[in-house]
């Protein structure tokens, strides 16, 4: 199997209704930004694909566009992707004639628009005029039936970007459209660019938030169920699943994937069945997940985690320095990147103790280490 994936939506009703309510009165002319927020693989996407479809069978346009990770991302690229798609489909000389002279200004984007505006001596002069430019064809693309714009993955937004989506979250309160904006809040360090921005909005109103939390363990059997076909999952199966994946959908499905190719779950003349499904590994998909975020941090830091990965999901500090070998300053700043970027967090239950913030980092970590490094790193454990 290529793909397992649960055919609905699951533990995410009461955020859907407020979605629908937000696109209900965007279709009346009372437009808003909502923001979701989560860890990866959370239901971030999911959900907003389930809000696009009752959009969708409402009448209303739907556009996607999001962010790209890519150190050379293109300026406004959200957008760009997200108008681009439309107006290959909609018809350009249409949308053109009914813009008029505001069409000009949008050439720098989409160069069906031609060359662009008149020269402009100040630059914030023609980003403004851009963005009011591209507020304009929202609003044209909208019509009476309403737009939902989706911008995926802001976190990994650059400062055009941010600019611009800034300008259509204060603007968009008399338009006929609902901006939803996603993002990883794990990736919401203290020194994050957009953190700022996100604060503005919420404290100014400016945007609703929607913070998705891990699934239940009876939300985690309802996937299951659904994804199987099944009558009922097990109380252990459920509650093995929801250890190992913490609650996350993703890691849910992907659970359930290798169970399946291993043949862990089986169909028999009654159903499905199981074999011991203590032996199951990591899925390479979330490991992979897991070590592209580790390996951003600095070389220091990425070797205080794996010596971390040895000593546990939870440990010492003083054993964790000892473990290290950093100096004083070395440590604190390989700790407070870790701490930045969401890895490690205080132990709640014991003082002078950190933690792995999920556990499957601290799996995903150590699963990588090659032999010779897990038993050199388990004898410096040992000394220590």
């Amino acid at each position: 199997m290529e793909q397992v994936r649960c055919p609905v939506l699951v533990g995410r009703r009461s955020e859907l209704d407020l979605l629908e309510r937000a696109l209900s009165e965007a279709r009346r002319g009372h437009g808003s930004t909502v923001l979701i927020a989560g860890d990866a693989g959370i239901g971030k996407t999911r959900l907003s694909a389930e809000l696009q479809a009752s959009a969708q069978a409402q009448g209303a346009v739907t556009l996607w566009g999001g962010c790209s990770e890519a150190d050379l991302s293109l300026p406004y690229l959200p957008i760009v992707e997200a108008v681009g798609n439309h107006l290959a489909q909609a018809g350009f000389d249409t949308i053109s004639q009914r813009l008029g002279p505001a069409g000009r200004e949008l050439g720098a984007l989409f160069p069906q628009f031609g060359a662009g505006g008149p020269e402009v001596t100040e630059a914030s002069q023609a980003r403004l005029r851009l963005f009011d430019a591209v507020l304009q064809l929202l609003v044209l693309v909208a019509g009476q039936s309403g737009l939902l714009l989706v911008v995926e993955d802001f976190h990994w937004a650059d400062v055009s970007t941010r600019e611009l989506i800034d300008f259509l979250a204060r603007r968009v309160r008399s338009c006929r459209m609902l901006m939803l904006v996603t993002y990883r809040s794990d990736e919401m360090h203290r020194r994050h660019p957009l953190l700022p921005l996100l604060q503005g909005w919420r404290r100014s109103g400016l945007a609703t938030g929607v913070d998705l939390a891990p699934l239940p363990p009876d939300a985690v059997a309802t996937m299951v169920k659904e994804t199987l076909g099944a009558r009922e999952v097990r109380d252990e199966t459920r509650d093995f699943l929801y250890q190992r994946s913490e609650g996350n959908p993703f890691v849910v499905e992907e659970l359930v994937k290798a169970a399946l190719d291993r043949g862990d779950f089986y169909r028999t003349a009654e159903g499905w069945s199981r074999r011991e499904l203590s032996e199951i590994r990591l899925p390479e998909t979330v490991r992979d997940s897991v070590l592209l975020r580790v390996e951003r941090l600095d070389p220091s830091t990425v070797e205080l985690v794996r010596a971390a990965a040895v000593l546990g999901t939870s440990f010492n500090h003083r054993h964790l320095a000892a473990m290290s070998g950093l100096d004083t300053a070395g440590l604190r700043a390989a700790v407070e990147q870790c701490f930045r970027e969401q890895l490690l967090e205080d132990d709640p239950h014991e003082q002078d103790r950190f933690r792995f913030r999920h556990a499957l980092t601290r799996e995903a970590v150590y699963d990588d280490l090659i032999a010779p490094e897990r038993e050199r790193l388990h004898e410096r454990a040992a000394d220590v």
